[in-house]
């Protein structure tokens, strides 16, 4: 008789979350349960394999050597019943060739439309849909309906695979006398200068007086050009910008500063890595 296992892909699931998310807490927000939820989850957990997973330091849920290690092998399961979810779908006769794909606000997707448009004259019966909207790592979660999202949020347990990444520009408006300063003095100055953020891995990187949080590159563009702050912008969305002068780069001592960019595949979407390879590989 063929042994039964005594835990569920939610839990390790919730194990992964815990940890990508950085808490019981956000991982509660993120999976759209109670912290109660969560905590008898895991605890169920641990009572099943006589293990502690986590340990409680400084009020923070740190894992164990042991949880750091079911972590990982938990990844590799994961990992393999999705795909074979996947393939599954495969085999399913009455498949619906329709594709959504979702990029968020700072993915320059010009490339990505005219493969779309390829695509659609090719593949007569695909229905596709192409949306871009503002996207943070909780709805992202969330989010069902769609076959492939591309994004600048990092997520392990969704199985991220790098597109690429662009060089992150800090710039200033063309009227700023910043711009005469010395590096190391503009880094002075900027902390008291409010900085537009449209993504979180840079709002850190300088401690401004105050942040201001947009969601579209336009958006942060009009604010930099009208002096209300500085930004870190993707440079190859404010090229013309730059070469108009009404933005100006400043030179950079953080080292190598980039938007990377992410692909998601949806773990119930049919889609073929034949579309994938069109859309996004091929020359």
């Amino acid at each position: 008789m063929m042994e039964k296992t005594k835990t569920t892909l939610d839990q390790w699931f919730t194990l992964q979350a815990i940890v990508d998310y950085g808490g019981f807490a956000q991982a509660a927000e993120a999976l759209h349960k109670t912290q109660s939820s969560i905590s008898y989850t895991i605890n169920k957990l641990e009572q099943t394999l006589d293990t502690k997973i986590f340990v409680l330091e400084k009020r923070r849920a740190i894992l164990t050597k042991q949880g750091e290690q079911l972590l990982e092998l938990s990844r590799e399961m994961t990992n393999k019943a999705i795909s074979l979810e996947t393939t599954a779908k495969f085999l399913n006769k009455n498949i619906n060739n329709k594709i959504k794909i979702i990029t968020d606000t700072l993915y320059k997707n010009d490339e990505l439309i005219k493969r779309v448009g390829g695509l659609i004259k090719s593949k007569k019966n695909y229905d596709i849909e192409l949306d871009k909207k503002l996207l943070t790592k909780s709805n992202i979660m969330a989010l069902k309906d769609f076959d492939l999202l591309i994004t600048h949020h990092y997520i392990e347990s969704l199985n991220p695979i790098l597109l690429g990444e662009v060089e992150a520009v800090l710039v200033i408006d063309s009227n700023n006398k910043l711009k005469l300063h010395q590096m190391d003095k503009v880094v002075q100055e900027l902390e008291y200068i409010p900085q537009i953020v449209l993504s979180s891995s840079f709002q850190d990187t300088i401690k401004s007086i105050q942040m201001v949080k947009v969601d579209s590159i336009e958006t942060a563009i009009t604010l930099v050009k009208n002096s209300v702050g500085y930004a870190w912008l993707p440079k190859n969305r404010i090229n013309e910008a730059i070469n108009d002068k009404s933005l100006i780069a400043l030179e950079n001592t953080f080292g190598k500063m980039s938007y990377k960019f992410y692909m998601y595949m949806n773990k119930n979407s049919s889609i073929n890595d034949m579309i994938i390879n069109y859309l996004f590989y091929s020359k």
